[in-house]
């Protein structure tokens, strides 16, 4: 075809067993050819949030969800903490140099600075704007390590929900501290955190939690059984928030 026509094209999305076809108009151009993509849009943001020991799992599942909602054509921000912010950037000196002469008091004290900064910079704008946010760790984490430090985690959860959005999603994901720190040790990553009997302590107050979004996953399995499970779960809380239709989203390829 010449230059500047344009032609309808036939697509084809599969994505958990269910094909939807469309059809987009693609703009034949010499440089840039614009596309037509669904995306899904929810009626609310959402947050969803993962959390564990260290070695459970956590940053793979992020990426393997976030990989399979941005191919089903969903609107996704990934987050971690601690942030890549001033206030994060002390809490990795900490695990990586070990606590030294930081007492546990200022250490709580920076989580929850670094996390209001997360909440108000890019957590709650994400939700505003109908987005669904994954969470890499979030104040569930500060409850279990802190609280093995002797803090009360009533008290932090607390401090942390006066502020802090409630999940939509909790999924603990659940790993013996044996194989946690087995996997740790594996990646080559150590921190001062990561010993025996501090990730013993920690998964106790892990199992203590009860909440109505809170999903127990075994990562003991293959990675891709693990994210079947979450999926299931992910897949019901969209089924409640997705709109009736997915809307068109025109973007430029060079």
């Amino acid at each position: 075809m010449g230059e500047g026509r344009e032609a309808a094209v036939s697509h084809t999305l599969t994505c958990d067993r269910k094909e939807y076809v469309f059809c987009a108009l693609v703009y034949v151009l010499p440089v840039v050819c614009r596309m037509t993509l669904l995306r899904y849009r929810l009626s609310r943001g959402l947050l969803i949030v993962f959390e564990g020991i260290d070695g459970s799992g956590k940053t793979t599942q992020v990426g393997l969800l976030n990989e399979r909602l941005q191919r089903a054509g969903y609107d996704v921000v990934c987050l971690k903490e601690p942030t890549d912010g001033p206030w994060g950037q002390k809490l990795r000196q900490l695990a990586q140099h070990g606590r030294q002469q930081v007492s546990p008091v200022t250490e709580l004290t920076w989580f929850l600075q670094d996390r209001r900064e997360d909440v108000e910079h890019n957590i709650q704008p994400a939700l505003a704007r109908g987005q669904l946010v994954l969470l890499d760790r979030y104040y569930f984490s500060t409850i279990a390590y802190q609280g093995a430090l002797q803090f009360d985690p009533e008290e932090i959860r607390a401090r942390n929900e006066a502020f802090a959005p409630t999940p939509d999603l909790l999924f603990l994901l659940d790993v013996t501290p044996e194989l946690g720190l087995q996997r740790v040790q594996k990646r080559g990553e150590p921190s001062h955190f990561e010993r025996l009997d501090y990730l013993k302590q920690v998964a106790a107050i892990f199992a203590t939690m009860q909440f109505p979004y809170l999903r127990r996953i075994n990562t003991s399995a293959e990675r891709t059984v693990v994210q079947e499970h979450i999926w299931q779960h992910v897949a019901t809380l969209l089924a409640s928030t997705i709109q009736a239709a997915p809307i068109a989203v025109q973007e430029d390829t060079a």
